[in-house]
């Protein structure tokens, strides 16, 4: 279960919405956006031999959106009504809810890299495109239709490889390495095309006994843009890193709980005036059971 708060967005804008629905210049204003997501993920993961297993994720997410508009320039009561009007056809106060694309791999693990007691695994499937996705919004949005960018998907199978190296060094300590990557390459049937995504992380694992350990990560995150029709969506293209701090506990009942707070460090978009959401802190809570 992953809880993210307070990602804010938004953008100057100097459209409205006339009573008929027409587009129309108003005076300068800002959109603000409040994001926050509640995410469930479950996992299954089923071994067969010593060295592979098949693992399937499938993730439900809560999103609810926040929205506000500040007067910049002096308005009249009529080019108010215009700037609310156009507002709520971009960001409304809502709350969307539904399954996120699915991830199918296949895992392979190898020990004995470098020393004895490492530990490799190399994973390589695709997603499962189950996440809704929306039309155009950029064509709606011009045409003074009411739209939204947020989507649950991509609806496209997009192929992941997914690579992560454990090495223990001395005592109970240990370190981790990372690297993931999501490469779409094709458009969906609304003209939609994902961005590529790079995520690599590095972390310290300090194990006290057999039932607690203490973990600190970094976490970095590389996107491209994503396209509509083959034009730029200038929402895409991110460039974030973040820092993690967690424990996990083995339960009595032999369940491992880990709970992890994450916080950002920085983040830059690639194109210059968008108004991609700025992360907030991130709460996580992972439970495994096998049977």
């Amino acid at each position: 279960m992953m809880r993210w708060f307070d990602a804010q967005g938004g953008h100057v804008e100097t459209e409205g919405i006339s009573p008929d629905g027409n587009v129309t210049d108003v005076p300068l204003h800002r959109h603000h956006v409040k994001l926050n997501i509640f995410r469930v993920d479950i996992g299954l993961k089923y071994q067969f031999g010593s060295q592979w297993m098949l693992e399937a994720n499938i993730p439900y997410e809560t999103k609810v959106q926040e929205a506000t508009i500040e007067k910049i320039d002096p308005v009249t009561p009529d080019q108010w009504d215009a700037i609310v009007r156009n507002g709520n056809n971009h960001h409304r106060n809502e709350t969307y809810t539904g399954l996120a694309d699915a991830d199918v791999l296949l895992a392979h693990h190898v020990h004995g890299i470098l020393k004895t007691d490492d530990f490799f695994t190399g994973r390589f499937g695709t997603t499962i495109p189950f996440g809704k996705t929306e039309k155009d919004p950029w064509k709606l949005g011009a045409a003074g239709l009411e739209h939204l960018h947020i989507q649950f998907g991509t609806g496209t199978f997009n192929p992941i490889i997914d690579l992560h190296y454990s090495l223990p060094l001395y005592n109970g300590l240990g370190v981790n390495a990372s690297v993931r990557g999501k490469f779409p390459f094709y458009e969906n049937s609304k003209t939609y095309r994902a961005p590529r995504e790079i995520t690599y992380t590095g972390s310290l694992n300090y194990r006290f006994n057999d039932w607690l350990s203490f973990q600190a990560g970094y976490l970095g995150f590389y996107q491209t843009y994503a396209y509509w029709a083959g034009e730029l969506d200038i929402n895409s293209g991110l460039l974030f890193s973040m820092a993690s701090v967690g424990t996990s506990i083995v339960t009595p009942y032999n369940i491992p709980v880990s709970v992890a707070l994450i916080l950002p460090l920085r983040q830059e978009t690639l194109y210059e005036e968008s108004d991609a959401f700025e992360f907030g802190p991130l709460v996580s809570l992972t439970v495994l059971y096998s049977f």
